[in-house]
């Protein structure tokens, strides 16, 4: 994929990843708050429902995941994607 892609968050945020380490860090840097403990893949925390598109880890994940979820402190993104945080 050319360029950066574009993160859509719970419908309400959108902006586009700037090569951060993780997708945790990217939703820091926008002051989205997003769950997380660890940032290492151990405790699931940070799992959040990928509505669309695709991600790449950078570091493994211990946890098993749905089809649909991923851990925002482990991975990047793909694609342009979609995410469901919890609702504070």
């Amino acid at each position: 994929m050319a360029g950066p892609s574009r993160i859509k968050v719970n419908n309400h945020h959108t902006f586009y990843y700037q090569y951060e380490t993780t997708l945790l860090d990217a939703l820091e840097v926008q002051e989205i708050p997003a769950p997380y403990n660890c940032r290492g893949g151990y405790c699931g925390c940070c799992k959040v429902r990928l509505i669309e598109g695709e991600v790449e880890y950078v570091q493994e994940s211990l946890l098993d995941l749905q089809d649909d979820e991923i851990l925002t402190c482990c991975c990047i993104p793909k694609t342009h994607i979609e995410l469901e945080l919890p609702e504070e």
